[in-house]
């Protein structure tokens, strides 16, 4: 065989080599046997290299074949983990935050709070423990007089937190319900809270201002609650409409009632309801743009498909979209179990992939904080962390930058630092902008609120 045929055969299974090795972290862990295929190919093709070049020419043309096989995977495979968005998601995540110790005034010490806790902040922002919560808080929603309702489904329960002397720290945590059943998400609108239950939607209203619900209306039930994904969260449009989220009952599976993974569209006046969007296995977060008129959701992707597939999702929502699941995921990516080419091509892909497994819940746009211009256009998205991932991931607030309303693509570090030594401190919920400008975030394993101050505004 002549050098010149020994090298192009070389190079060629170089460049085999890397695509499959990059492509083996998108595989179900039963296919671990996988491994020899990138191992025998690299290991020949740097075989027959050295026969034609030097050492350190191989060296040069394995690095240009790594490069190359990176581009490849990229264009040819754009959900499958190692996308130039994912590259990017890395190298934020490999940079540096400055340290933030979280402040905490001396009645809030105990706990995970008895001794400092810092952060790594990526923005000149002030971090404080807003409160402690009586339980794991979920979902969060300030009413017109600048208090606080959180969700807390372990207690049955919604409280109502108020900062009297306004010093950014919660003074009275006060029981707005306990005859509630898992409440989840929130609203607040005109003098009335509507809570979702795993079965309802409820509309609360405190009639004498004792911060109790003195009146119970059942806007909607007999939603599906027969296991799986138990959530509901809500957010309300500029329609008057509200929107209601419903999980899937699985992981990964034909779904028999259709208004599971699935977007609701409500009237809360009447309980009317209808399904606004299909195919979204878990979105836990629901929130609207600036103007009211764009519904945004988190979407968390299926388990046991390996360490970096599917990639979970940001989705733009609209009436009637189909967004995949149990089918397809991310960009049109037939699920390997479930999915078929010729079905995947008539959902929508996703708008912005996020790292696999990152638990994305809650998310909240930037629009009203008391903030730099490039923070204010953007989307906050909490990590609420892995389970399904031998190295953990998530456990952060990240930021999408957003320009002329639609998201550049980017999913940059904001807040981290509650996965330690790979263990985790605190998981990240909810976000939600306060009226003083500040961002607000729980936080289910601290039991905690957090209050996120901008030191300056531009």
């Amino acid at each position: 065989m002549n050098r010149q045929l020994l090298l192009a055969l070389g190079c060629v299974m170089l460049l085999a080599g890397w695509m499959s090795a990059f492509l083996y972290r998108s595989l179900p862990q039963s296919y671990d046997i996988y491994y020899l295929v990138p191992t025998l190919l690299l290991a020949f093709g740097m075989g027959f290299v050295l026969k034609v070049v030097s050492g350190r020419l191989t060296a040069v043309i394995l690095a240009l074949t790594a490069v190359a096989s990176v581009l490849a995977v990229n264009t040819l495979y754009p959900s499958k983990g190692v996308t130039l968005l994912g590259i990017q998601k890395k190298l934020n995540s490999a940079m540096i935050g400055k340290p933030v110790t979280v402040q905490v005034r001396a009645a809030d010490r105990g706990g995970i709070f008895s001794t400092d806790q810092t952060l790594a902040a990526f923005a000149d922002i002030e971090v404080n423990l807003f409160a402690r919560t009586p339980g794991p808080p979920r979902m969060l929603a300030f009413d017109t007089a600048g208090n606080l309702f959180v969700s807390i489904p372990k207690l049955d329960a919604v409280y109502l937190l108020r900062d009297d002397d306004q010093d950014g720290t919660a003074d009275q945590a006060l029981l707005v319900s306990a005859d509630l059943d898992r409440p989840h998400g929130l609203v607040w609108m005109d003098d009335r809270l509507y809570v979702a239950e795993p079965s309802r939607l409820l509309e609360l209203r405190d009639i004498d201002s004792d911060a109790k619900a003195d009146l119970t209306r059942v806007i909607l039930e007999g939603l599906p609650d027969d296991g799986g994904h138990w959530t509901r969260s809500l957010a309300m449009g500029g329609d008057g409409f509200l929107y209601l989220s419903v999980g899937s009952r699985c992981n990964a599976c034909e779904e028999q009632d259709e208004r599971r993974a699935s977007i609701l569209k409500i009237d809360p006046a009447t309980g009317s309801a209808e399904i606004h969007a299909t195919g979204l296995r878990n979105s836990v977060g629901l929130a609207f743009s600036a103007d009211r008129q764009s519904l945004w959701a988190s979407d968390n992707g299926r388990d046991n498909l390996g360490e970096d597939l599917p990639p979970d999702e940001i989705n733009l929502i609209v009436a009637g979209g189909n967004y995949g699941w149990p089918y397809c995921f991310g960009a049109q990516q037939p699920d390997p179990e479930l999915g078929k080419q010729a079905v995947c091509r008539e959902t929508l892909p996703s708008t912005v992939a996020l790292q696999a497994h990152s638990a994305p819940l809650g998310i909240a746009f930037g629009d009203r904080l008391a903030a730099p211009l490039k923070d204010r256009n953007s989307l906050y998205v909490a990590f609420h962390g892995s389970w399904n991932r031998r190295v953990p991931t998530g456990y952060k607030l990240v930021r999408i930058p957003f320009v002329d309303g639609q998201p550049t693509g980017e999913v940059e570090e904001f807040l981290s630092g509650w996965l330690a030594d790979g263990k985790a401190w605190g998981r990240p919920v909810a976000p939600v902008v306060g009226p003083d400008g500040a961002l607000y975030l729980s936080d289910d394993r601290a039991d905690a609120i957090y209050r996120i101050r901008w030191k300056t505004q531009e």
